[in-house]
Formats: structure tokens, C-alpha cells, sequence
């Protein structure tokens, strides 16, 4: 079985070539050349077989970051796009962290969550927002 640690890679348009990236620049843009970036997806617990499904993802931005992050898994084995959904934090009883104008982080801020299901994939969502395109995700570690 392969480390039970990581961190999420996410696609970035650089121009004319995209490329994989731990961090999210506030200057990136997805390769559809929106402010919203779905990482690369990790095999969760269910992809192993693992009975008690618990999963803990860390974000990790600097200050003054706007938009939100929130984390999506599917119990397909080849999903497809509409096979995702979110997942909700259960340490939060929500299923996203938003950060907006008025509520930003001062220094750099790590927040975790956990989430439990025997989920087949698990993929992390960055939506940047596009009208204060501020702070940068640094990275995001997910652990199962």
C-alpha cells in the first residue's frame, strides 16, 4: 500500500502550457482560465478497502486570500464529472471553508478538517475569487 500522506496537485494555466502545482498563486488560473481549480484526485479509504473511512485534509494560505476551499469525492472507480460531490466536514458541520472580504486571515493560516466515508477518490477544491484574486493556497496535505 503506498503512503497514507500527501499533498494535492492542482493543474495551472501558465500561459500557453499548463503544468502541476502544490501551491495556487494568487495570479494562477485554471486550465479553463477561471479562478476554480479541482485538484488531481488521491484513492480514499474505499479505493483500499479500509473499514473506518476517516479522512483528514489541511489547508494551508497566506493572508489575505478570498474564495473558498472545500473537498469532493465519489465512490466511482473512473469518475466522471458528475460523479463528484461534496463532502462535509464534520469538524466544521459544513462542507466548505470561505473566506471572503471581511474574514481573512492576518498571517498564514492552516485550517484541518476531517470528513468520514469509504470514498473511491478524493479530490480538493479551490475557488479563488476572481474579483479579489488575493493570497495564495500554499498547499493542501491530505491524510487517510
Amino acid at each position: 500500500m503506498p503512503a497514507l500522506s500527501s499533498q494535492f496537485q492542482f493543474i495551472l494555466n501558465s500561459g500557453t502550457f499548463t503544468a502541476t502545482s502544490v501551491q495556487i498563486p494568487s495570479t494562477a488560473l485554471a486550465p479553463d482560465g477561471s479562478s476554480n481549480f479541482y485538484a488531481i484526485p488521491q484513492q480514499g479509504d474505499g479505493y483500499y478497502g479500509s473499514a473506518d473511512g476517516l479522512h483528514t485534509v489541511t489547508f494551508t494560505i497566506t493572508p489575505n486570500f478570498t474564495g473558498n476551499l472545500s473537498v469532493q469525492a465519489t465512490l466511482a472507480t473512473n469518475p466522471q464529472t458528475s460523479d463528484w460531490f461534496p463532502v462535509n466536514f464534520e469538524n466544521l458541520n459544513t462542507s466548505t471553508i470561505s473566506y471572503n472580504n471581511l474574514v481573512t486571515p492576518a498571517s498564514t493560516t492552516t485550517n484541518y478538517v476531517n470528513f468520514t466515508g469509504n470514498f473511491i477518490w478524493v479530490r480538493a477544491v479551490v475557488q479563488r475569487s476572481s474579483t479579489q484574486p488575493n493570497g495564495t493556497v500554499m498547499f493542501v496535505n491530505y491524510n487517510h
